[in-house]
């Protein structure tokens, strides 16, 4: 009740751009579901944005145009989100998408990326994302990327530089 009188709060000023961190977290799926519509229904009705700071990759595929997904506080990919989630262009955004379970699969695992995130303070040398990475080669390791046209997305990966290994 707390966070829906905090949304409520929010949305009372008319502001014209929203942003909502974690909106729907520990809320039951018909709660989530409201509160998602009715964001949709003020940026519609207000001409408002809404920049959603979630976890929760069905919420961003229900609610979002765009998607910027980041590792360790950094863009890792960015495009229009149906593109994002099903044509992934960063090793980490696969990875994320992979571990989502598929309910037509009858797998006993789940996929998962192997590793752990690098502590803010202890970020490696190159992309961030490379000890990890199934894909890293030598200039991962020493170069941090920027992002680059990565077909429809922008991805910070040197796969997509034209000079791969």
């Amino acid at each position: 009740m707390r966070q829906r009188v905090v949304i409520a709060l929010a949305l009372a000023a008319e502001p014209q751009l929203i942003v909502a961190d974690e909106p729907t977290t520990a809320l039951d799926v018909s709660i989530q579901a409201q509160i998602i519509s009715l964001l949709k229904k003020v940026c519609k009705d207000r001409g408002a944005a809404v920049m959603l700071i979630t976890h929760d990759m069905g919420v961003i595929a229900e609610t979002c145009d765009r998607v910027a997904v980041l590792y360790a506080g950094r863009v890792a990919e960015i495009g229009p989100v149906h593109q994002v989630i099903n044509h992934p262009a960063h090793p980490y955004t696969a990875g994320l998408m992979a571990s989502i379970p598929d309910m037509d699969s009858d797998r006993e695992r789940l996929n998962q990326i192997d590793g752990a995130m690098p502590r803010l303070n202890a970020i490696p040398q190159g992309c961030a994302f490379n000890p990890r990475c199934p894909k890293a080669f030598d200039r991962c390791r020493q170069d941090r990327p920027n992002l680059v046209q990565a077909g429809v997305t922008q991805a910070a990966c040197w796969l997509h530089d034209g000079s791969a290994a």
